[in-house]
């Protein structure tokens, strides 16, 4: 099935329209605990990328949808074999969620049931928020089959997630603070007031784009609220879920596989966190996008693509060194 899908580049003459080096090669359905899940399959047309080691992208949420993911990043399918898909429970993957289903674990093992489907030997994942999550505890349970992460905004920790963003918290409006405290003390998360000051916080922390794309606003009616709400929570400054004691710092170092960490200079996933995550791991690098949140890769587009193509070609796909030529007798 062949997807031509129209972008704009820049040549010497202007902007132009081109298309994609890719194709949608197969949608396909992949049978997991609990249900199904839904994915789709892009290959590029060169032969060249085609040997690349594979990328599977892994959505945030808990319970968000890949949609938004390939809306930003499918120009990364131009240069390697690459597996979007959504969660179990997630909107192209439905599925009845009861508690022994919304386990880190479970989720971290959809891919190795994607790889053992496509025949994948090593893959790299990107993971973005909750999917960081997911592609570390992947990472850490199949060494072996861990070619890279690309760790995008990740939740690393719940505990200090949590802190930093009261700690951005401290810096709104005090009326705006207060009414943030007083609706989540008194169960009013879905009061006008409530939501009016998450849209405040969100346009300094999430998305600071002055017209977020409307593709962005799609993705996030995608949402299974219900999934986040049972493992997370009403909101971002609060876990209350199943993942309120989820914490991969203790185990970091165990990352032998090359890692590039990337997160918004404003996002919730905080710099100086993702700096002593970086410390932690044995080959990681970290990209910190100017004036972004955490939607990131929407928020700083070109700087998060060329950081994370820099990150593949240096650790991932680095061209072998050319044979040697004699230095000339004198």
């Amino acid at each position: 099935m062949l997807s031509l899908t129209f972008r704009t580049e820049t040549g010497k003459n202007g902007p132009r329209m081109a298309i994609n080096k890719h194709s949608l090669e197969k949608t396909f359905a992949v049978a997991v605990e609990g249900g199904d899940i839904f994915c789709r399959l892009y290959e590029p047309h060169e032969k060249d990328a085609m040997a690349h080691a594979p990328l599977i992208a892994l959505h945030g949420g808990p319970g968000g949808s890949h949609a938004g993911m390939y809306d930003a990043l499918h120009s990364l399918c131009d240069e390697r074999t690459a597996v979007f898909y959504d969660q179990l429970g997630s909107h192209f993957s439905p599925a009845k969620m009861t508690p022994d289903l919304m386990r880190i674990e479970r989720f971290a093992d959809e891919v190795a049931q994607i790889m053992k489907a496509r025949s994948f030997d090593k893959v790299v994942l990107l993971g973005h928020s909750w999917g960081g999550s997911v592609a570390v505890e992947f990472a850490l349970t199949h060494p072996e089959k861990t070619a890279g992460l690309i760790l995008s905004a990740p939740l690393l920790s719940t505990p200090r997630w949590v802190a930093d963003c009261n700690a951005l918290l401290q810096n709104l409006p005090p009326k705006m603070l207060e009414t943030i405290r007083r609706c989540e003390a008194n169960g009013a998360t879905g009061s006008a007031e409530y939501r009016e000051a998450d849209r405040f916080f969100s346009k300094r922390h999430y998305c600071r784009l002055d017209k977020p794309p409307a593709a962005m606003e799609k993705h996030r009616s995608k949402r299974n609220a219900e999934i986040y709400n049972a493992m997370w929570g009403p909101s971002e400054f609060t876990c209350a879920g199943t993942l309120k004691d989820l914490d991969y710092f203790p185990r970091l170092r165990e990352i032998a596989a090359p890692a590039l960490l990337i997160c918004g200079e404003y996002d919730t996933a905080a710099p100086g966190t993702m700096g002593e995550a970086r410390a932690l791991m044995q080959n990681a690098d970290l990209s910190v996008i100017p004036d972004s949140g955490h939607a990131v890769y929407v928020d700083g587009h070109e700087k998060y693509l060329a950081a994370v193509r820099r990150f593949l070609s240096e650790k991932i796909d680095p061209r072998p060194a050319g044979p040697k030529t004699a230095s000339p007798r004198p």
